[in-house]
């Protein structure tokens, strides 16, 4: 068993290094990745807001935001209501799953970039811990452990950046539809329980769980599917038992 572990965890990081990181950020309109990733602002906004809904959904919502207001501007929506916010909720093409909670979310997480960082969101992680960078992402209405342990794990892979602190043995992955339901099937998780993935991402990579999130989330959108998955063309088909419900 710990054998095909090894395994598995070496097939899952062979595949990891490969990724695009534009990969990890899915839209559903035309250039709102680059907007996501250009925009520090818009990334705070999308991963504060990534709870329970489609990431390409979530990856989007800045974009719309901009469409709507006609700017993206953090002093500008710092200003705006908690009334005002909930009535720009309102008028998205799509909502997150939590909508009733976005406004605040929204207005939470743009009086940090004002008010802390001068409307420079990139500050929250430039020159920064990570212990730091999760501490504010954590003071965000809504945002757990999960999101705040995603945006570091993002941000190093979106803007290049190697924290130098961070305890990399005690990060793990955030646990979603994907994550649970490749790893159930691998074998490895004993159900597709958010704590079970999380048990079973440390199992595997005990140096630094967090580090197979992103294999992990590629594969069960695009492979390992919930019905019909392709697994001849799965990157870790030859180590998987290929166990389905």
């Amino acid at each position: 068993m710990e054998n095909n572990f090894a395994q598995i965890n070496q097939s899952l990081l062979a595949y990891s290094s490969k990724i695009d990181p534009r990969d990890l950020f899915p839209t559903m309109k035309s250039g709102a990745t680059d907007f996501a990733l250009n925009n520090p602002y818009a990334f705070c906004l999308a991963t504060c807001l990534d709870r329970g809904s489609l990431a390409d959904l979530i990856w989007t919502i800045p974009f719309w935001i901009h469409q709507d207001l006609g700017h993206l501007n953090p002093f500008r929506i710092q200003r705006m209501s908690i009334d005002e916010l909930t009535a720009l909720v309102d008028r998205l093409p799509k909502k997150p799953r939590y909508y009733n909670a976005a406004p605040r979310t929204i207005q939470e997480i743009t009086r940090i970039v004002v008010l802390q960082y001068g409307g420079k969101a990139a500050c929250i992680w430039e020159d920064r811990k990570a212990a730091d960078v999760r501490r504010t992402f954590l003071s965000v209405f809504g945002v757990g452990e999960g999101i705040a342990n995603m945006a570091v794990l993002l941000i190093e892979k979106a803007y290049q950046i190697r924290f130098s602190d961070l305890d990399r043995l005690h990060m793990d992955i955030k646990p979603d539809v994907n994550t649970r339901r490749v790893l159930f099937r691998l074998g490895v998780a004993v159900s597709d329980a958010d704590h079970e993935a999380i048990s079973a991402a440390r199992s595997l990579n005990p140096t630094f769980p967090g580090e197979l999130d992103g294999a992990l989330w590629m594969i069960g959108k695009h492979w390992c599917k919930a019905s019909h998955p392709q697994c001849s063309t799965c990157p870790v088909s030859p180590v998987c038992p290929k166990r389905m419900r």
